[in-house]
């Protein structure tokens, strides 16, 4: 029997988030106030943090007063406080993806930090598309860079690695609006959203 792309990935992650170094490494985390400072989100507002890992960015603006969902490919590093209620676990490029996206409302943002240069290439498009769909505006950063974490396991963890103008062009591609694109050394920020 083929294993599909989403359990071989939901493996992987879960192997890769055993490892102490890799559990203790989150972009996100040192990401929440770029966000903050960028975005300026009011008290109150919601944000569901995209590819969310253990959850620690989403938990620190929920801290900050958003009201925060997460939703990633595995619960596998999934810190205790989150209230699993409002987790789900899901591949970005799942059919089931029209089961829980908001129906007739938007998050107000979305908060994707160190996740598309995870995804599939061939479901990279897709991708953004519906965390765009799903998200009044979205902060994205993605790394331009391979992961060595990937080799301690022998699996490759950035399968999407493209330049900073690829994703830039990416976005238009789909119709999304950026509001910023900039190249940070290594990885590149954008603010994207649907109008």
């Amino acid at each position: 029997m083929m294993r599909s792309i989403a359990d071989s990935e939901r493996d992987k992650y879960r192997r890769v988030w055993e490892l102490p170094d890799y559990y203790k490494n989150s972009p996100g985390l040192t990401n929440v106030e770029r966000f903050r400072k960028l975005m300026c989100p009011s008290i109150g507002a919601s944000l569901i943090d995209v590819g969310c890992g253990t959850g620690g960015a989403g938990l620190e603006l929920q801290d900050k007063g958003l009201s925060v969902w997460w939703l990633d490919i595995t619960d596998a590093a999934l810190d205790d406080k989150i209230n699993r209620d409002r987790f789900i676990e899901l591949p970005l490029w799942s059919p089931r993806w029209r089961a829980w996206a908001p129906i007739g409302k938007k998050w107000d943002y979305g908060f994707c930090c160190d996740v598309m240069e995870h995804m599939p290439p061939e479901y990279s498009l897709l991708a953004l598309d519906r965390i765009l769909s799903a998200c009044r505006i979205c902060w994205f950063q993605i790394a331009l860079f391979q992961d060595g974490f990937g080799d301690v396991i022998g699996e490759r963890l950035h399968l999407t690695v493209r330049p900073f103008e690829w994703w830039r062009d990416a976005f238009k591609a789909i119709g999304a609006e950026l509001i910023e694109a900039r190249h940070l050394l290594q990885n590149a920020l954008y603010v994207a959203e649907y109008r």
